[in-house]
């Protein structure tokens, strides 16, 4: 099961707060909510759900609970790889953009024209679709070439990029593995440890997992609980 399968899980047990107009940001943001949750919320809000990711959903209901007044701004849709779709050239406008293996080989080697031995990125393709989102919703004409340009910026950059806040699962693997202490443990000890974060008030993070207390379930914890 990949991360994102697990962060779409419908729940199983009830949550330490309940989604409501009135909390605030940090309320929100301390607490965790599955994908069918945020849009059962947001179309109670007033915001038009469609096909949007759930990462575009908790930064919608994050904006209401901020301002009081549902998002306006509509998601430029991608278009499914079935479908209609641009013709993929340098020169070509970005119309009916397809998130496909196809396209992102095509960007890339735009990219690899200028410097080819130059190496992926992770989170590259999630900030070059929010960055063409943007561009689009703001009403600006982008190329092809334009996409390969911002491409080529994000892979050149100097360090980790950004993380994606909203994936958090994501990160907290990341984390997991990253301490020494859960050397040899294996991918359901670090589910397990997902699972203890998500069950307490408070950031969804490795950090403050790491610092509960043995008793309320942080630190070694492993799939059985040990």
């Amino acid at each position: 099961m990949s991360a994102l399968d697990i962060d779409e899980m419908c729940p199983g047990s009830g949550k330490p707060a309940k989604l409501h107009a009135a909390m605030s940001v940090e309320e929100f943001d301390d607490n965790y909510f599955y994908a069918a949750e945020l849009k059962t919320f947001a179309r109670q809000l007033g915001i038009a759900v469609g096909r949007r990711r759930k990462l575009e959903l908790e930064a919608l209901v994050r904006e209401f609970l901020r301002t009081g007044t549902a998002p306006p701004a509509k998601s430029e849709p991608d278009r499914r790889s079935g479908g209609s779709r641009d013709r993929l050239a340098a020169e070509t406008i970005v119309r009916a953009y397809v998130d496909d293996r196809r396209t992102k080989a095509f960007i890339r080697d735009l990219v690899h024209a200028h410097v080819p031995t130059l190496r992926d990125k992770s989170g590259q393709w999630y900030w070059l679709n929010e960055w063409r989102r943007t561009q689009l919703q703001a009403g600006q004409r982008i190329t092809y070439a334009d996409l390969g340009n911002r491409l080529l910026e994000l892979m050149r950059s100097e360090g980790r990029l950004p993380r994606i806040a909203a994936a958090r699962f994501n990160n907290f693997v990341t984390d997991f593995w990253t301490d020494p202490t859960n050397k040899g443990k294996t991918r359901a000890d670090a589910v397990a440890a997902w699972e203890r974060i998500k069950s307490v008030p408070g950031p969804k993070t490795y950090e403050a997992y790491a610092a509960l207390a043995p008793n309320t379930g942080g630190g070694a914890a492993t799939a059985d609980g040990k």
